[in-house]
């Protein structure tokens, strides 16, 4: 499993862009900079979001206007080494990402870089606005496995992770860096997404059958 924003698209600099003139536009000025908006996600963000006093209407109203303007960007695109990472990942496993944004930003995302074929189904904040819940429906479709990985870039991603059971996986080219993806509870954390690849797939293969 997992995130999209900071894990599989480098999406920072949109990102945060369009989510600081979002909070702007409904009652928000106060969340304008990189660091503001970042620090938002060192646990689950409508969570936060909400301990800044803003309505269930406000979020809904910022994350729309935010995944609109991912959607219309030109300037996303996979780190490198992402599709060889899904790709890998694909032959062996159902991928599922498992993220706070829209499922159409990650659809179309995903179709505009070809990287469909690589990915068995999305959960967005459509479905539930944690990430505990949505991990653990994933996780209680396939109920024989032994464990269950979560890759995350954020101090959120690895609490969330490791509150549904799975094992949280740091991203360290993400958001908030492999020393907070450690400290958060990073059962390891890859500096490249070829590094990831090794990791899970020798973990995996090192299993007793």
């Amino acid at each position: 499993m997992f995130d999209h924003d900071g894990v599989l698209v480098d999406s920072l600099t949109v990102f945060t862009a369009a989510f600081g003139a979002a909070c702007g536009a409904h009652g928000h000025p106060e969340i304008a900079s990189q660091e503001q908006v970042v620090a938002l996600f060192a646990d689950n963000v409508y969570d936060t979001m909400a301990t800044l006093g803003m309505s269930r209407e406000t979020i809904a109203a910022i994350i729309g206007d935010t995944a609109a303007a991912l959607s219309l960007s030109p300037d996303l695109h996979p780190f490198p080494g992402v599709p060889e990472l899904l790709s890998g990942l694909a032959e062996r496993f159902d991928v599922v990402v498992v993220t706070s944004n829209a499922a159409g930003v990650v659809h179309d995302f995903m179709a505009r870089e070809q990287l469909t074929d690589s990915v068995s189904d999305v959960l967005g904040v459509e479905v539930d606005v944690s990430k505990v819940r949505k991990i653990a429906t994933i996780m209680a479709r396939y109920p024989d496995q032994a464990r269950y990985f979560y890759v995350g870039d954020t101090r959120g991603d690895m609490r969330e992770g490791a509150a549904a059971g799975a094992t949280p996986l740091g991203a360290g080219w993400g958001w908030h860096g492999a020393a907070a993806l450690r400290d958060a509870g990073a059962a390891f954390v890859a500096t490249t997404p070829a590094e990831l690849l090794a990791f899970v797939t020798d973990e995996e293969l090192s299993r007793p059958s």
